[in-house]
């Protein structure tokens, strides 16, 4: 009952902030107390390592369950990137809309103009978080990393920061509150709230330059420097089958 008050709280501050026309650091600062409340709520214990960006970033990171979100935006406060079925989502959908989310339709073929928003948003002043891996994992390893949306940096002076999304996982290197495969959002949420505690540590690593880099080159590197920090097996694990993930 707390989390549903908590998101209905995140409703009305939306209001009152887009009421009062309030600044870009004013929409940070409630936007970051909020998703630190969020996973307090959930019983989610986090630390950040490493130096945040100070210039609008491309923000890319493993990606293994829905709190990925919650965990980027109080660590770092980005945009995202999400696919469309989430704007449907009752309040959780009209949130993202608000505060700048930008709705990917699977086969659209629309990639071209989130690129370009993408970099709309970076040239206004906020970060851009994506998940190149394009599903969540188990966390045991990680897929490759999809360049496409890497063309958002490339030919411009703003950095990719690959930040590595460190779970607590069991003897077999799963992460017990991973969102993957035919998993369902509800019992996966009662799941996180039965646990005692959750602890992940948010690693931002060193960033990477855009510039003249191709982008297949900014994905394979910011994807080994996350590798490498999750001690992962380096190798990527296949691609689910359609349908799957």
């Amino acid at each position: 009952m707390r989390i549903v008050g908590h998101l209905l709280f995140g409703v009305w501050i939306t209001w009152r902030l887009q009421r009062r026309q309030a600044g870009l650091e004013a929409h940070s600062q409630v936007r970051r107390a909020w998703y630190r409340r969020a996973l307090r709520l959930a019983g989610v214990q986090f630390e950040v390592t490493g130096t945040a960006p100070g210039a609008p970033s491309l923000v890319v990171a493993n990606h293994v369950s829905w709190l990925d979100i919650p965990l980027l935006g109080a660590a770092l406060d980005p945009c995202f990137l999400s696919k469309a079925e989430i704007a449907r989502w009752p309040v959780i959908g009209w949130l993202a809309r608000r505060h700048g989310t930008r709705f990917i339709r699977r086969g659209a073929h629309e990639a071209r103009a989130h690129v370009d928003a993408m970099r709309e948003g970076l040239d206004a002043g906020r970060h851009f978080a994506v998940f190149p891996e394009g599903t969540t994992t188990r966390g045991h390893g990680m897929r490759r990393f999809h360049p496409r949306l890497f063309a958002a940096v490339t030919d411009t002076a703003h950095p990719v920061q690959p930040v590595a999304l460190d779970y607590e996982t069991r003897n077999d290197g799963v992460v017990p509150v991973s969102f993957a495969g035919p998993d369902r959002l509800v019992p996966n949420v009662w799941r996180l709230l039965c646990r005692p505690s959750t602890r992940v540590t948010v690693r931002v690593l060193d960033p990477l330059e855009g510039g003249e880099r191709p982008r297949r080159e900014l994905a394979e590197r910011s994807r080994a420097q996350i590798v490498e920090a999750l001690e992962l097996p380096a190798e990527p694990i296949q691609d689910p089958r359609p349908g799957q993930g």
